[in-house]
Parts: C-alpha cells; sequence; structure tokens
C-alpha cells in the first residue's frame, strides 16, 4: 500500500487537496506579489495569495468561496474554514486556487483514514465526518434548487445515509502494472497514466479487496504478462471482482487484449485454490484502444457463465459485464423513495424511462397494473426481460428506443401514464423528452437523479410546465465520494391533493 504523509491533526497547513502528490507548503519568494496589493479579482495573476472564507461545497469535492465577488474554487478546503490559497488558473467566471492553509478549521475536518486519499481520486471528502458529509451534500441540493429552479423553500426531506458508510462497494475494475516481481492493482491517478495502488480500499468490501490481492497474488506467483509490460501488446489489462452480498457469490474476470492467457490452465487452477468461494472465472476480450473496461466477448474460463445476487425479493443472475448497483444497501432505500414518489396504489400504468436493466420498473410492478420500460441500449434492454422473467412479473415490458420518442408514439396510440418515473444519465433528461411528458400530462412525475444541477434544471422545465414539488429526498449512495443521489416527487397541479 502507498504510504503518504499528511499534516497531522493539529497542524493546519496544506496544499492541494489533503493527501495530494507533492503536499507540503513551500515558502514563496519575495518577488511573488500578494493578493493584498489586488484592488480587484481581474487584477489577480497566477501565483498569487489570496485569503478566502469558504462558504460551501461544490459538486467535485472542492470548497467554494469568493475573492472580490468572484468564485474561487479550493479543492480540500471546507464549508466555515477560512483558507489562504494559491491562484493556479484565472477563468472569466471563477478562480482556481490551491490551498496551502487552513487559517480558522472547520469542526467537520478530520484525518483522512485512507493513505492514498486525494491521489487516486476514488473519494473527494475523507476528510469531512460523515455527519459533516450529509448536511454538505443536502446542501449541495438545496443550492441547486435556489440557483437553477428559483426555489428557496423547497421541501427537502432528511438524508438517508448509512451507519456504517465504509466497506460498501460490491465490486472493483483496477488497472494492473508491474512494480520489480510485484502486481500493482489500483486506479490510474487523475490526470496522468500512473496507478495508485489502492490495497485494502476501506470503501470495497472486505471480500473484494481480499479477492484483489489473492489474484494478484497468483498472477505474480505465475508470471503472468501484463498489457504493455515491456513493449507487450497483449497480457492482461484489468481485474474485475464482484462480491453478492445476499447471495455471497464471487465473480472474478479478468480482462485481457487476446482470447488465450499464457499458462491459462495454471492460473484458473491457482484462482480455484486460492479464491474457494469463487463460483466463476471469465476472460473478457478487449484489444482497442479505449477507455471502455469490456470488450464484446467473455470466455468462461471455469464455472457459472452468472453470479446470484438479489435486492429486496427480486433475485437477478449477473454476468461478468451486467450492469448491477455498487451499494446495494443504499439502492433499496433510494427505489424505496421512488415508490413512496410514485404514489401507487394497483390502479396506475408506469412508464420507466432510462430504465436500464429494469431495476426501478421491476421494484415498482407489484404496485402498479402495468409498468413499461424504455431503454436505447438493446443488450440492456434483454437483460431487462430476463430480469422481468426470472422474477415473475407478467405486468412488466420493456423496449428498446429513444424516451423522446417512443412516449409520444404510445400517447398518440392511446396510452395515457399515471405516472413517469426517469432515471437519466448526469447529463439530464433530453429537452425532446422534457416537451414529450409536458404533452402526455402524467399525474405524477418521479425524477431520480445522481446530479443535482441538470435535476434542478430539468424540474424548472416542469415546474413552468404545471408540476408543483412534493418534496425531494436526498439518499447517500456512494459516502466519501461527493455523489449524491436524488428523488424527486412532482405532481400536476391540477391534480394534486
Amino acid at each position: 500500500m502507498n504510504e503518504h504523509k499528511r499534516p497531522s491533526k493539529g497542524n493546519a497547513s496544506y496544499s492541494g487537496h489533503p493527501g495530494a502528490k507533492g503536499s507540503g507548503y513551500k515558502r514563496r519568494s519575495d518577488r511573488t506579489p500578494a493578493a493584498a496589493s489586488r484592488e480587484n479579482a481581474e487584477e489577480l495573476r497566477t501565483g498569487d495569495r489570496i485569503v478566502v472564507t469558504v462558504k460551501r461545497l461544490g459538486i467535485n469535492g472542492e470548497g467554494i468561496g469568493y475573492y472580490r465577488r468572484k468564485a474561487v474554487f479550493i479543492d480540500g478546503a471546507l464549508p466555515e474554514e477560512v483558507v489562504k490559497a494559491e491562484v493556479t488558473q484565472l477563468q472569466p467566471k471563477f478562480i482556481k486556487a490551491r490551498l496551502l492553509e487552513v487559517e480558522k478549521r472547520s469542526p467537520d475536518r478530520i484525518e483522512p483514514p485512507c493513505p492514498v486519499f486525494g491521489i487516486c481520486g476514488g473519494c473527494q471528502i475523507q476528510h469531512i465526518s460523515y455527519e459533516g458529509q450529509l448536511r454538505a451534500k443536502t446542501e449541495l441540493v438545496r443550492e441547486a434548487f435556489s440557483r437553477y429552479a428559483g426555489l428557496e423553500d423547497v421541501k427537502i426531506k432528511p438524508m438517508l445515509g448509512m451507519e456504517h458508510p465504509w466497506n460498501y462497494r460490491n465490486k472493483a475494475q483496477l488497472q494492473l502494472k508491474r512494480k520489480g516481481n510485484e502486481v500493482i492493482a489500483g486506479l490510474y491517478e487523475a490526470g496522468s497514466h500512473d496507478i495508485v495502488d489502492i490495497s485494502g480500499c476501506p470503501i470495497q468490501h472486505p471480500k473484494v479487496n481480499d479477492a484483489v490481492e489473492k489474484v494478484k497474488s497468483v498472477l505474480e506467483e505465475l508470471q503472468i504478462p501484463l498489457h504493455k509490460e515491456n513493449g507487450a501488446k497483449d497480457g492482461v489489462r484489468t481485474i474485475v471482482v464482484r462480491y453478492g452480498f445476499q447471495s455471497g457469490h464471487l465473480q472474478v474476470t479478468l480482462v485481457a487484449v487476446s482470447p488465450r492467457l499464457p499458462r491459462q490452465n495454471d492460473l484458473v487452477r491457482l484462482l480455484r485454490l486460492t479464491l474457494p468461494d469463487v463460483i466463476g472465472i471469465a476472460l473478457n476480450v478487449n484489444p482497442k484502444k479505449t477507455p471502455l473496461i469490456f470488450g464484446d466477448r467473455t470466455i468462461t474460463l471455469w464455472g457459472e457463465d452468472t453470479m446470484e445476487e438479489s435486492l429486496g425479493d427480486l433475485e437477478f443472475s449477473l454476468s461478468p459485464r451486467a450492469f448491477f448497483q455498487l451499494n446495494p444497501q443504499q439502492t433499496v432505500k433510494l427505489y424505496e423513495s421512488v415508490r413512496a414518489a410514485a404514489g401507487l396504489t394497483g390502479r396506475e400504468t408506469v412508464v420507466d424511462a432510462y430504465c436500464g436493466t429494469g431495476t426501478i420498473g421491476l421494484w415498482l410492478s407489484p404496485y402498479a397494473k402495468e409498468v413499461r420500460g424504455i431503454e436505447a441500449i438493446p443488450e440492456a434492454v434483454e437483460d431487462a426481460k430476463q430480469n422481468a422473467a426470472r422474477n415473475g412479473r407478467s405486468n412488466v415490458s420493456f423496449h428498446t428506443g429513444a424516451a423522446e420518442e417512443l412516449l409520444p408514439r404510445w400517447a398518440k396510440a392511446g396510452l395515457t401514464p399515471d405516472v413517469i418515473v426517469a432515471d437519466p444519465p448526469r447529463t439530464g433528461l433530453d429537452p425532446r423528452f422534457l416537451e414529450a411528458v409536458l404533452r402526455t400530462k402524467p399525474n405524477r412525475f418521479v425524477y431520480v437523479s445522481c446530479n443535482p444541477s441538470t435535476l434542478a434544471k430539468d424540474c424548472k422545465v416542469l415546474l413552468d410546465g404545471g408540476y408543483a414539488i412534493e418534496w425531494v429526498q436526498p439518499v447517500d449512495m456512494f459516502p466519501q465520494t461527493s455523489r449524491v443521489e436524488v428523488t424527486v416527487t412532482l405532481e400536476r397541479k391540477d391534480t394534486a391533493r
């Protein structure tokens, strides 16, 4: 595990994000201009030092304050802190600065438990107490609705957090490199091609961490080549490990350039010996130069093609490439908030837009008359259909296509959905879909989002189109990160109860 020195709890001096590479305050020469000599923000220069009072967190976990009324983004700074920072970037509407020193410390600041926090990039806010994280994320949601929807008094329910906000991730996808004879597995450091060793990652389930370590040891023992090692064009690129919290199943997939690995039989034999819980070992072939982890072809080397897992009373068979929520415990809370927002009585027709593999639609189906899912990716639709058949949900159907095209087509054919649920990507809803919703006029619209900014912007369109927000429910799906999931329930004003 990479070791990294960081200031003790009593030391308020920092450089950049706590734990960032190259941290340590360095005294600047007298030739560096001081910010005190600048009359306004427009006169600042790169390298100037400024004192900023931090007001809130940004969507990437950075502290946001103001210097002469201009927004300043400072990685590692926390709300309520007064910090000294060095200007690193000047833009027309904002300033970026590097944290040098905390002059007034937030009571929520803690020592991050992970030795590579701030380097690997997987977590952004481990340096905040968990109670502080929940408050900050709630404020992120509140600020988004104020700024983008003009709502100062939106009803935000208490954040649904975790009792133990660690060890919650059920899957790891880690890149590989060799250091001497040792195999290193980790994530790319932001803005570089350096792999950061994340052994023992505190947000991964211990079974996942243990499996990764054992796979690495087998690769080391057999000296299995790694991709791009010594100029090699084949070899293993990525380790993927998934653990079933409910089933106890362990699935191991190696992603490689070619469909055959050196000493492949020995590899499978040793993996089975060292991982007695493993139920399937697979090889995914990805020869392309692409940021995507998986290629199109997966070969089962031993065991089952899929692993079993469940959410509530829903059961799933997961192939190595199949999507499944990374935090099952919080997913149940999220889906229950969607069910509450939908207000189903068993008589409603529900459209589940951007349905993916159908989990939300399947969750709602026992409480609805009919559920229709829409998804643009054909493979996800096939998974959704299999999930419906496996769980005996006969009142659910899944359809391939764009939601903004299928919804108007169905409406023209006479379908009048009572409830529409949408769980789009971070970019938000397609404007044509929003137009289709306003023309279709469902009684209730349930919006699930992982981006408060695009959520609030889209809600503004619905508010202007005759809807009112009943309540907003934030869910902490990914503790220690800046991400927040939100469910919003909107009701047509002419049908409001």
